[in-house]
């Protein structure tokens, strides 16, 4: 089943082309470089990104997969084209996700479907994420590493937005037992950077500079980790470092006043160490407040695998944390291991149409279909 998949659920711009789980092309423009300076996604120009860049994604789609088959030595006919009549379906992220960004790819796909006549497959972005586990390379090798999902199977996800856990018996069905009451894991990171003078997005370059800190040079509390239950909150934990922030450049008041005391970059009044130091012990205290749960759900449940997906599993301080804790439950672990395909991407998107496919997941009527900013599990 060949499958043109199209994901603007952000800021990226993401087209693949998909044979089954195989991964034929894979197209995405990002200007992370841009938001950098306004500190964040800006929904107006991510859109105007998408209008920008979609026709040229399609194009580029089609254009690699034509190249890499015609190089292929047994081809018959190496002048044969690969063209949109050879997709089966066109699957779409149809949310959770920017709303005006949303539209820009259910749009498209809307088109193309009834232009030519194809099946349209509405993803849910964040199945995506789970299902980004289950993605082949051209050779047909898992990127990362699993063959199939064996159940009960527990999948996290963890990104800017979303810190959820959920036990899976089937393909699609989810049970949400986990989730964080406040803010994300994601966010939380980007949040905490800004206080100390890291541009958006800030979770690779805390990583990098936890490396040269001490994580344990300031006590930040794991948030609900004596709780029965598989919630998190990290709203208490950025307000910790805050405080502590506020302390260190003697700005700290017993009563702050709510509209003053608000997230804010203080670097300029930080040594470099300190910030060092704050990195470090911020991600220990995080991470570790997410592992208290997925351990308490690894004993409980007992599954036969743990899959992660989105763009937080790129921290390579959380892998070897989350390998360890699998490998003393005798868990098998699996994520994406490139980089590209644990943040925003249409690959994942394309092989997650196969299975809505084999389900039979299809759109009845493709001009109802409509975005979905807070889509839901």
């Amino acid at each position: 089943m060949n499958i043109l998949a199209i994901d603007t659920s952000c800021d990226d711009t993401s087209v693949a082309i998909t044979e089954d789980r195989k991964l034929l092309a894979n197209v995405f423009w990002s200007k992370i470089k841009t938001y950098e300076k306004w500190g964040g996604v800006v929904p107006s120009e991510a859109k105007r990104q998408h209008i920008e860049f979609l026709p040229k994604a399609l194009e580029k789609a089609f254009e690699d997969v034509n190249a890499a088959l015609n190089q292929q030595p047994q081809s018959k006919n190496p002048k044969s084209k690969f063209t949109i009549e050879n997709i089966d379906s066109i699957a779409v992220t149809y949310g959770p996700g920017l709303a005006i960004a949303l539209e820009s790819g259910i749009q498209t796909a809307k088109n193309l479907a009834k232009k030519h006549n194809k099946k349209l497959i509405a993803v849910n972005h964040m199945i995506g994420h789970i299902y980004s586990n289950l993605v082949l390379d051209e050779n047909g090798k898992s990127y990362s590493g699993v063959d199939e999902f064996e159940f009960p199977l527990l999948a996290l996800t963890i990104s800017g937005g979303h810190t959820d856990l959920y036990l899976m018996h089937n393909h699609f069905d989810f049970n949400h037992i986990g989730y964080t009451i406040d803010d994300a894991i994601g966010e939380t990171f980007d949040k905490v950077g800004r206080m100390i003078g890291l541009p958006y997005p800030a979770g690779p370059k805390i990583e990098k500079l936890a490396q040269e800190g001490n994580e344990d040079a300031f006590k930040f509390p794991r948030p609900m980790s004596n709780s029965n239950d598989y919630l998190w909150s990290y709203s208490g934990l950025k307000t910790a470092v805050l405080y502590t922030i506020k302390k260190l450049v003697d700005e700290y008041e017993d009563k702050p006043q709510k509209k003053k005391f608000k997230v804010e970059d203080l670097s300029e009044k930080l040594t470099d160490q300190q910030i060092k130091d704050i990195a470090a012990s911020f991600q220990r205290a995080a991470v570790e407040a997410l592992l208290i749960k997925v351990k308490k759900a690894l004993v409980e449940f007992n599954p036969k695998m743990l899959v992660v997906g989105g763009g937080v599993i790129a921290n390579s301080y959380l892998r070897e944390k989350l390998q360890a804790e699998c490998e003393k439950k005798d868990v098998p672990l699996y994520y994406p291991k490139p980089i590209w395909l644990c943040t925003d991407n249409a690959a994942m998107i394309g092989v997650t149409g196969y299975y809505y496919a084999k389900y039979n997941k299809f759109v009845e009527n493709i001009d109802e279909l409509d975005r979905i900013p807070n889509l839901r599990i």
